[in-house]
């Protein structure tokens, strides 16, 4: 039987024929620019069946590849087999490597198509630059896939609901001045907004049409005088548009922005974030009057968590710690027991206890529940059909987190089943170690993310051992469990001015993978706080706010200095201290069991 895939590439070369075109590139996100898109803008997955969360992929007459990084090499060959589609492996991840392909595989007067309405602006000015560089014309020739999508989902419009003050600190019209004072500043008129978090967290408005991430279809602008949230209007009750219309906010339906801009007085100045708003959104603006590109101002004022969203962080922590711990002591209570228990039934367990809890809402991202050999897959997608069984001996891996109406959270931990080998507890303790190393750091104000990565690799790099992803990533207040712009990783992606800043809440998260065996990561999340001022500056330190075991069973004591131990021992009587109230005695006798103090 003929796979669809196949028979869809055919008619995809056709049009590309017709339109005269040596190659396309297919749309990677939505108009939003989001990490997690409905089923509606999943062009590449429909084309390939990748699900993974990043990928790109180029068509020519006679190829077609996926370009994805080393988190996704083994899902990709997998999820290509049977299609035409090759995977072609990037060198350094989150980098348009397939642009240099296309240079090295087309000649001087090829044409190359894409659809502008879904690659941001800054994107397909580095598309143009390179290319045309090389004589080979970059056109925008709108959508050439979704006729050939005949069962394509339809945008989704899930109901609209409040965010109340009580949760977020800060009401949507004080937000809303913040980004008209930055207005001012810059002598502009609007601010454009694309990103769905942002727009949700501008607003204190939260949907569900994007799993994971409980955010709504939709663009704002905000203007010297006025608000616009183009939306589906059928999404809102008629309560919450009373309320949105009280507080200024112009109400209008999603496809209207265009229409709106082109109608708007010439000689108007917006600002918009080049790497955000699309190149089709981009020219309507231009086509009115100056753009200033440069970083949203709901980004900068999105990441400084304030008090009360600081406070709830640390409520949550509790009780999504409650869930983490009930569920390890029924993963250890059923290895011992000999109870079969697989990886799926894992992630589903941990999903119940958090439903458990107050304010709970949903998961933050598809678990990474992981046995053994799939620990080495950095992203692996448990389901049903992938799930195996935990054996009594062996690693497991198990990367999770939830939504709550008080918190967004993100955790790992790894977990022996049995007696770990020496191995194990080395590479286990040297990736352990970058997570202390980071958590212990006192740094001073002005530091960046990428400045402080390498105490994070530190202790492997010294056994020539690394890993392939990033150390740390933004977390949202009930928001995308991914978010900007802090960063701590290896080079400076993004705004290379974001530095490190009090009310920030970033992930701490070094691991080490040995492919076809296991992967070992621990991974907590942090809050920058104030810590100190001198002579020599203001200081600042990373706040835990995880509050999970940490399996002192894989720890190689002689690798951990004092100060580390000391961390680690001072970590779990505050994990226990708070989180024994929420438990049950045979729980709490294995917490106590699971943070004893530890000694060389």
């Amino acid at each position: 039987m003929e796979d669809r895939r196949n028979k869809t590439l055919e008619s995809i070369r056709l049009a590309m024929k017709n339109a005269e075109l040596d190659a396309i590139i297919v749309p990677y996100t939505d108009p939003h620019q989001s990490e997690y898109i409905p089923g509606h803008w999943k062009f590449r997955e429909w084309l390939t069946g990748f699900t993974g969360s990043a990928g790109v992929v180029v068509i020519t007459t006679e190829f077609a590849g996926l370009w994805t990084d080393s988190r996704y090499f083994l899902q990709a060959e997998e999820q290509l087999a049977g299609s035409e589609y090759q995977l072609v492996r990037l060198t350094i991840p989150h980098t348009p490597e397939y642009i240099g392909w296309l240079k090295e595989h087309l000649t001087d007067g090829s044409k190359v198509g894409f659809d502008n309405r879904f690659f941001p602006v800054s994107m397909v000015r580095y598309y143009r630059d390179c290319l045309e560089s090389s004589g080979i014309k970059l056109i925008n020739t709108g959508d050439l896939i979704s006729d050939l999508w005949i069962d394509r989902p339809s945008l989704p419009g899930k109901p609209v609901y409040d965010h109340p003050v009580r949760f977020a600190g800060v009401g949507r019209v004080q937000k809303i001045n913040a980004v008209r004072e930055r207005l001012v500043e810059v002598k502009a008129d609007y601010q454009f907004i694309s990103p769905l978090d942002e727009i949700a967290w501008l607003f204190n408005l939260r949907g569900s049409d994007v799993d994971f991430c409980p955010v709504f279809i939709s663009y704002a602008v905000v203007g010297l005088t006025e608000t616009l949230l183009f939306a589906d209007l059928s999404a809102l009750d008629e309560s919450l548009t009373d309320l949105l219309i009280r507080d200024g906010i112009e109400l209008r339906e999603y496809e209207e922005l265009e229409q709106w801009i082109s109608a708007i007085s010439p000689g108007k100045v917006a600002c918009l974030a080049p790497e955000k708003a699309t190149e089709s959104v981009h020219a309507l603006w231009a086509s009115k009057g100056p753009v200033l590109e440069g970083m949203n101002s709901t980004t900068a004022l999105k990441a400084i968590k304030n008090s009360v969203e600081q406070k709830g962080l640390r409520n949550v922590m509790v009780r999504d710690g409650a869930a983490w711990v009930k569920t390890l002591c029924w993963i250890e209570t059923c290895i011992r027991s000999g109870l079969k228990i697989t990886e799926i039934e894992v992630a589903r367990k941990i999903a119940a206890n958090r439903k458990d809890q107050d304010y709970y809402m949903g998961e933050s991202f598809h678990p990474i529940s992981s046995f053994g050999l799939h620990g080495a897959v950095v992203h692996y997608n448990v389901t049903d059909e992938s799930s195996i069984g935990l054996e009594p001996e062996g690693i497991f891996l198990l990367d999770t987190g939830g939504q709550f109406l008080d918190g967004t959270t993100d955790t790992t931990r790894t977990i022996t089943l049995g007696t770990p080998t020496r191995q194990q507890k080395i590479d286990f303790t040297l990736a352990l170690k970058g997570t202390l190393a980071v958590s212990m750091l006192k740094f001073p104000q002005g530091t960046r993310g990428y400045q402080i990565d390498v105490l994070a690799r530190m202790a492997l790099w010294q056994h020539s051992r690394n890993y392939g992803h990033g150390t740390g990533h933004g977390v949202g207040f009930f928001l995308n469990v991914h978010e900007g712009p802090q960063t701590i990783g290896t080079s400076a992606s993004g705004y290379m001015s974001v530095t490190l800043e009090p009310g920030m809440v970033t992930t701490v998260e070094p691991a080490f993978y040995v492919q076809g065996e296991y992967g070992v990561r621990t991974e907590n999340m942090t809050l920058v706080a104030e810590d100190s001022k001198s002579d020599y500056g203001i200081f600042y330190r990373f706040e835990t706010l995880t509050l999970v075991p940490i399996d002192i069973r894989l720890m190689d004591l002689e690798l951990l200095s004092d100060g580390e131990i000391q961390w680690i021992n001072e970590y779990h009587e505050t994990v226990r201290s708070k989180i024994s109230p929420l438990l049950g005695p045979h729980e709490q006798e294995w917490l106590m069991k699971a943070t004893r103090r530890i000694n060389r």
